[in-house]
């Protein structure tokens, strides 16, 4: 089963809940670690690691909580940091716009969302992108006309049929690409999803405001 690693804070319970509503029903794990269960002893910053580096992407909860609590603030960056060859998806509450400042140079989608159902279903049409829990069975099934080729054939048939596949099973087509955006201040590049009539937001690599400008390449220009 495929997963994603949750960077959080524990203190936000109705953003861990209305995440676990997303999760729920589909075929992607949330792993959810907490810094409060390395100073117990109950997980250790190798098992985090590890959760990371098994994981399909990372999903980094911004919040105030994590803003103003040093350590947990460090830890999620650090997090951030290890997934860096993961997708990681930032997301940050719309109630919390102008009162976060963490930076997370390491970031391919930036998301900020509300808790409500519409917002709801386009994380869940996130998280379902990642399932790839066909893969194996269609694999299977498709690696078996391999073996009916004649002989000859038998190899080049059984990985024609392996990687048809693989693309039968990619789900990556169906991810919610936003809008692509160059930073005008850092020049960093990721993709955007704003909710409707959004157009001012910060850059979460250089804290820069910035004003959302449709027109070539997506560029943003510094908000005054």
């Amino acid at each position: 089963m495929a997963q994603i690693f949750i960077a959080h804070s524990s203190k936000d319970r109705n953003l861990i809940d209305f995440f676990s509503r997303a999760f729920a029903g589909t075929k992607v794990k949330a792993i959810f670690e907490e810094f409060e269960k390395i100073l117990t002893g109950i997980v250790t910053p190798a098992q985090i690691a590890k959760d990371i580096d098994d994981s399909k992407a990372v999903f980094v909860i911004l919040s105030v909580n994590i803003e103003h609590t040093t350590w947990t603030r460090d830890w999620v960056v650090s997090e951030h940091a290890m997934g860096k060859n993961r997708d990681v998806w930032v997301f940050e509450p719309y109630s919390q716009f102008g009162k976060i400042s963490i930076v997370t140079p390491y970031l391919k989608h930036y998301v900020i969302f509300d808790t409500n159902d519409d917002c709801l279903g386009y994380i869940r049409r996130i998280i379902e992108s990642y399932d790839d829990s066909h893969v194996l069975p269609t694999v299977a099934i498709t690696g078996g006309i391999g073996a009916l080729l004649a002989k000859k054939d038998k190899v080049g048939g059984a990985v024609l049929a392996g990687l048809a596949g693989l693309m039968i099973s990619d789900k990556s087509g169906e991810r919610p690409p936003g809008k692509g955006l160059i930073c005008a201040k850092c020049f960093s590049s990721y993709n955007i999803h704003l909710p409707p009539n959004m157009t001012n937001f910060r850059c979460p690599v250089c804290n820069s405001f910035l004003t959302f400008k449709i027109g070539q390449n997506q560029k943003m220009k510094k908000a005054r």
